[in-house]
């Protein structure tokens, strides 16, 4: 069966404007970030966290990073989440203080790793907020 003059010339048009868009995007598509998550991720100390760091984008030399913490997600509440024994302690706890030393230590060292590259200088920290949706939390 052949297509008349003008179904083909809708396919070709259709063809091109499919082609350009994937095009557009896989120029736009940035390697390093795929780069910078498998550093991340061959470090066994940073692997072994419960939270998935991970690099969202790349704005010159800096480095754009998720972080499970903000003012809108204080290090306690997010705790509570990974460590569900920790809910109910006093802010002083030693345990609950272990735990915010052990975030901290944490991401200090995702910082390093990132900063290991020639290409980045500086490292920017955003709430990641589609982690938080996944277990049915909405921040705004």
């Amino acid at each position: 069966m052949s297509l008349d003059r003008g179904t083909r010339i809708y396919a070709a048009v259709l063809a091109i404007i499919c082609l350009s868009l994937l095009l557009i995007w896989m120029l736009n598509l940035d390697l390093r970030l795929e780069e910078i998550d498998d550093m991340i991720g061959r470090d066994s100390k940073i692997a072994s966290y419960p939270y998935p760091f991970r690099a969202l984008e790349i704005e010159g030399t800096t480095a754009v990073l998720s972080s499970p913490r903000s003012n809108a997600m204080p290090a306690v509440r997010f705790l509570g989440l990974i460590k569900p024994g920790l809910i109910n302690l006093d802010e002083q706890d030693p345990e609950l203080l272990a735990a915010q030393k052990e975030l901290a230590e944490i991401q200090s060292r995702v910082r390093k790793v990132v900063l290991m590259r020639n290409d980045i200088d500086r490292i920017s920290w955003r709430l990641d907020k589609e982690w938080y949706a996944e277990k049915g939390i909405l921040l705004q």
